[in-house]
């Protein structure tokens, strides 16, 4: 009986597969750098800019996660079409985490600048466009791995995919916004985290990671299929509200357990609790997992 399963035709694509995902990782420091207009060796070595340090921290792990999606090879497959698959769908995991930086940064919170809170050392922000782009890199992977194959029709499911995922976090977090400025009359979340208010930007992250978790549920509930793009993508906008909607039901149970008795408004907005808004992020991000883990 055969304990360990060996195959050195198939193990040599993944280590082909290994090899292109190392050399795109590498190119991260330039890559983020170029994206947010900002000289990384400046910010690294002579500003010893943590704030810097926590976005491409952020960014590594976020590119690491996006990639392993790529990571997976088949039998069937020759070196060729593994370069081919790998390269394409890592470059364009790498287009569309830009592409998210740029709706946080326009969308999202249009009155914030990432690259200028980034260069005066705001931690808080850094945190916040950390959490953006692991948010984003965990739905591309789990979309990456959904699809099969390079096709016009993948590449539109992939696409389609980011951009409905993209849609559902980018409302949520205005509506969360525009609840905040509501609850909290004269407090602006943009506002505080000018401020440095960094217990708000870990709430904030957690809540954006452990949403993006309860979307890539729907890869589990959908069955993709290569030649029906549009019908598979309006399951997937559903599948996804309703798993967004059951995770901030059990976010909500989480908190009134955990943090029982607690002013998590008070403490985070004007006591800026960091203890607070690292449990709060750590009840999103748990509840969100288990989900996905369904």
């Amino acid at each position: 009986m055969e304990t360990i399963y060996w195959d050195h035709f198939y193990n040599h694509i993944l280590l082909l597969n290994l090899l292109i995902v190392i050399g795109l990782l590498t190119s991260l420091r330039l890559f983020s750098g170029t994206i947010a207009h900002i000289k990384a060796s400046d910010e690294l070595l002579k500003k010893n800019n943590p704030a810097f340090g926590i976005s491409l921290a952020g960014a590594t792990l976020a590119l690491t996660i996006m990639l392993s999606g790529t990571i997976y090879g088949s039998p069937e497959n020759d070196a060729y079409y593994s370069i081919l698959s790998v390269g394409f769908f890592g470059i364009l995991g790498i287009m569309l985490m830009a592409l998210t930086r740029l709706i946080l940064d326009k969308v999202t919170l249009p009155l914030i600048s990432l690259r200028d809170e980034i260069i005066k050392g705001n931690i808080a922000v850094s945190i916040v466009d950390a959490g953006n782009v692991l948010a984003a890199a965990i739905i591309i992977r789990t979309v990456m791995i959904w699809v099969t194959a390079v096709s016009v029709e993948d590449v539109m499911a992939l696409l389609g995919g980011y951009l409905v995922s993209q849609f559902i976090l980018t409302a949520m977090t205005r509506l969360k916004r525009k609840i905040f400025e509501t609850v909290n009359r004269g407090s602006f979340v943009q506002t505080e985290l000018q401020k440095n208010n960094i217990a708000l930007a870990l709430r904030f992250s957690g809540q954006k990671i452990g949403a993006a978790f309860a979307i890539a549920t729907a890869a589990h509930v959908v069955v993709y299929e290569q030649y029906n793009t549009l019908p598979i993508l309006t399951a997937w906008f559903c599948a996804s509200l309703i798993a967004v909607l059951i995770w901030k039901i059990l976010c909500l149970l989480a908190e009134r357990l955990i943090l029982w008795r607690v002013d998590m408004n008070k403490e985070v907005l004007e006591q800026k609790n960091m203890a607070v808004g690292a449990v709060q992020a750590a009840i999103y991000i748990s509840m969100g997992l288990l989900i996905s883990s369904l």
